[in-house]
């Protein structure tokens, strides 16, 4: 799974395919840390490309719990990768993405 949403880096060029490398949660503090890598093109990352960009996010508060608490993981073979790209597709840089 991946995120497809056209962001210019500041270099002028653009990244459109966007992939979850890492998800960090933390059930005591209640947050959560998600970054992102982008490249040219799925076929660019899937050939061993250099990626262009990296976005990260911190989740926490209402957030954390409604996207990563056990609760929110499971029930129906969600888990937190998954939830990590329902998460981004909510901040403005990515409204609008859609899944690849």
């Amino acid at each position: 799974m991946a995120l497809q949403q056209i962001i210019q880096h500041k270099t002028g060029t653009y990244s459109q395919y966007w992939r979850i490398v890492e998800t960090n949660l933390n059930y005591e503090t209640k947050m959560a840390e998600i970054k992102l890598f982008g490249y040219v093109s799925e076929e660019a990352r899937q050939n061993g490309k250099t990626r262009l960009d990296t976005r990260s996010f911190i989740v926490s508060d209402l957030d954390f719990s409604n996207y990563f608490a056990p609760v929110s993981i499971d029930p129906q073979n969600i888990n937190q990768v998954k939830n990590a790209y329902l998460y981004v597709k909510t901040q403005q840089e990515f409204s609008g993405s859609s899944d690849v």
